[in-house]
């Protein structure tokens, strides 16, 4: 029965991925996307939290927390990943800058194509990479959904907002499956992690990512929020998809990522509620 559920979490992963993306691309515009990015300091600023800050903090921790070599790798992939999919939601509970937060997303999984095959060799020089396969593949999963989905809404977008409300509910339903299938395959090593440092490695990850966030985005209030969400909330279905097809053979990478997920949304989720009644 297990060797049925682990051949099929790799198929689930992908079209979680790939739903998502179809998602993003379905309710947006290009104008939602590079509008915020006009105010050059702020993505100047959003360009090195993403790409240099929050990975460094990932290494960093998980070297002084002293984490085993696989969580290391789920913990710095995670990381090296785009901002999460609920990073306009939870910036919206904020009331912070949604226009912003949502070019950020975008960018930030455009960029992630190229920038993780690359920089996986320069931070975990251990790890083999095929560059060039994991390339192609990111960019099939995630730079053409996207694609597909901004010209559907440019062209029919009637159409886009019909077809976004079922492709929403097929990545609900899929994030959800996927979260199960890794539980019953791994929740044995899961309930281990919390013996391990895993645990408050990942925690403080996300409290100093969000900090960080929050004063790269000065001056404004909004911009601040914008920044600290997308920053502190990292792409799950991008480095859960990385992490089954470069990781395979090592199902904590995976845990690890899993683990840390839902603690961001135990962390983030009531942090945007109150940030939001402050607002009021």
């Amino acid at each position: 029965m297990n060797e049925i559920l682990a051949r099929a979490l790799n198929p689930v992963i992908l079209v979680f991925l790939v739903s998502t993306m179809l998602a993003c691309g379905l309710s947006l515009t290009l104008a939602q996307i590079f509008g915020p990015f006009r105010n050059v300091r702020l993505a100047i600023s959003s360009l090195v939290a993403s790409y240099i800050l929050v990975p460094l903090i990932a290494v960093v921790i998980s070297r002084l927390i002293g984490i085993e070599e696989p969580l290391r790798y789920g913990l710095v992939l995670l990381a090296m990943a785009a901002g999460a999919e609920a990073g306009p939601k939870l910036t919206t509970n904020a009331k912070g800058n949604v226009g912003f937060s949502v070019g950020l997303l975008v960018l930030s999984l455009g960029i992630t194509i190229f920038y993780i095959p690359l920089m996986l060799s320069l931070l975990l020089p251990e790890v083999h990479v095929d560059r060039g396969r994991l390339l192609t593949k990111l960019s099939l999963t995630v730079a053409l959904p996207i694609i597909v989905g901004l010209i559907l809404k440019a062209r029919h977008e009637g159409l886009a907002d019909h077809l976004g409300k079922y492709v929403h509910k097929i990545s609900s339903v899929f994030m959800l499956l996927m979260a199960v299938l890794i539980t019953i395959l791994n929740y044995k090593e899961m309930f281990r992690l919390f013996g391990s440092g895993a645990v408050g490695a990942a925690v403080v990850f996300i409290v100093v990512s969000f900090i960080a966030g929050y004063l790269l985005g000065w001056p404004e209030r909004g911009t601040r929020l914008a920044m600290a969400f997308m920053h502190a909330g990292r792409n799950a279905s991008v480095a859960l998809m990385i992490a089954s097809q470069v990781f395979g053979d090592q199902p904590k990478v995976l845990i690890m990522i899993t683990v840390t997920v839902v603690l961001m949304l135990i962390i983030l989720l009531p942090a945007s509620y109150w940030f939001g009644r402050r607002a009021t």
